[in-house]
């Protein structure tokens, strides 16, 4: 009796017309959304005073993100140690989309949180 009422509870949640909380998604997965934003894009990234392409930010970052994926727990702090800023100047990274420029690190975090709560 209780693998049917499992069955039946978990069918009420899945087809239940009432607003359920946000998916709780694993740090990897919310990353490897945020690569694929920043390469789809179309963005300048400018990194230490140089503008490069989307899909050349995305190696960079990705580059970075194996040198410190061991300290990193979520995707506030993949942004943090591996998006924001350069590791050899210190100045932030910057993002141009549609003549707007903005900190990458302001930039990932907007559609993180975009992300989370579709």
């Amino acid at each position: 009796m209780a693998p049917l009422f499992r069955a039946a509870f978990l069918w009420v949640l899945l087809t239940s017309p009432f607003p359920v909380a946000a998916r709780h998604l694993a740090p990897v997965e919310e990353i490897e959304h945020l690569l694929v934003y920043i390469e789809q894009s179309g963005c300048a990234f400018i990194r230490n005073g140089r503008e490069h392409s989307a899909a050349e930010a995305r190696a960079h970052i990705e580059k970075k993100y194996s040198h410190v994926r061991d300290r990193v727990e979520t995707a506030e702090e993949w942004i943090e140690y591996a998006a924001a800023r350069s590791s050899l100047s210190g100045r932030p990274y910057r993002v141009l989309c549609n003549s707007a420029e903005m900190s990458s690190a302001d930039w990932l975090r907007a559609e993180l949180e975009k992300f989370r709560s579709e």
